[in-house]
C-alpha cells in the first residue's frame, strides 16, 4: 500500500519504540516523513526520516519545527504527537514537579503541536492528526495518578479539537495504548522489585495474554492518519489486548 504517497508527516518522540515504528511504517507507505526528537542526531537510525530537534514543551521549538517542515516540503498533511513520559506515585508521593512534568510533556505537548500545526493542515487543504495517549486516559491505573490525569486530558483534547477543526477537513483522533514492548516498559519492568512478577501482573490484565508490540500501534496509527478512517474523527481508539474490557 502507498497510502501516504505525496504526504507530509510530522511524527514527534521518533527515536524509539512506538514512533520509531510509525516512521517506519509510514515510510514504507511513501509518506515524507519528518522525525522529531531530544536527542542528537548523531548515532540516531530513523529509518530514512528527515531529523528535526524538538524540545516538544517548548512553543519556540514547535513554531521552529513546522517553520521548517514548512520550508522544506511546502506543506503538513498529518501531525502524530507521540512523545511522552511515563511515572508512578500515589496521590501523596506525588510532588508538584513531577505532576507539572508529566502534564507538560503527555498534555501540553500535543496542545502546542496541534495550535502550531493547525494553520499548515489548514494550507494542505486538511490533514489528520493522531494523538498518542494510554488506556490509563480511559480507565484510571493505581498509583499513577498524574500520568492517568495527563493522558485522561489527551481524550477530551482531541474531542473538542475535532469539533473545532471538522469544518477545516482537519480529523483528530486518539490512540489509546496498554502495555507495549518499549522502552518506557521495559525499564520499569526492570525497576521492579520482582520484574518476572511485576510482568506477570501486566499479562494478567490483557485477555490476550501478552505485551504488544510497537508495530501494532504503529498500524493503528497509519490507519487513522490515512484516507482509510476519512469517517473517523475525534475518538480514542485503545489498542490494548482487551485490556480495557476487563
Amino acid at each position: 500500500m502507498k497510502r501516504f504517497e505525496g504526504k507530509i508527516v510530522l511524527v514527534t518522540g521518533a527515536s524509539t519504540g512506538i514512533g520509531l515504528e510509525t516512521i517506519q511504517r509510514l515510510l514504507a507507505e511513501g509518506g515524507v516523513v519528518y522525525a522529531a526528537h531530544r536527542r542528537k542526531a548523531d548515532g540516531l537510525d530513523l529509518s530514512g526520516a528527515q531529523s528535526v530537534r524538538l524540545d516538544v514543551t517548548s512553543e519556540a521549538d514547535w513554531r521552529t519545527a513546522i517553520e521548517t517542515v514548512m520550508s522544506e516540503a511546502g506543506r503538513l498533511d498529518v501531525l502524530v504527537n507521540n512523545a511522552g513520559v511515563r511515572e508512578s506515585g500515589l496521590v501523596e508521593e506525588t510532588g508538584l514537579e513531577l505532576w507539572r512534568h508529566l502534564i507538560d510533556t503527555n498534555l501540553t505537548s500535543a496542545f502546542l503541536g496541534c495550535r502550531a500545526a493547525v494553520p499548515a493542515l489548514r494550507l494542505s487543504g486538511g490533514g489528520a492528526i493522531v494523538n498518542v495517549g494510554s488506556i490509563t486516559g480511559i480507565r484510571g491505573t493505581e498509583a499513577m495518578v498524574a500520568y492517568s490525569a495527563s493522558k485522561s486530558g489527551l481524550v477530551a483534547m482531541t474531542a473538542s479539537l475535532a469539533l473545532d477543526l471538522a469544518k477545516d477537513n482537519i480529523r483528530v483522533n486518539l490512540v489509546c495504548p496498554a502495555a507495549i514492548r518499549t522502552r518506557m516498559v521495559t525499564n520499569w519492568l526492570a525497576a521492579s522489585p520482582d520484574e518476572a512478577a511485576a510482568e506477570r501482573a501486566v499479562l494478567n490484565k490483557h485477555p490476550i495474554g501478552r505485551i504488544g508490540a510497537p508495530h501494532e500501534v504503529a498500524s493503528v496509527i497509519a490507519f487513522l492518519a490515512s484516507e482509510d478512517a476519512s469517517f473517523m474523527t475525534g475518538l480514542s481508539i485503545p489498542v490494548d489486548g482487551g485490556r480495557s474490557i476487563r
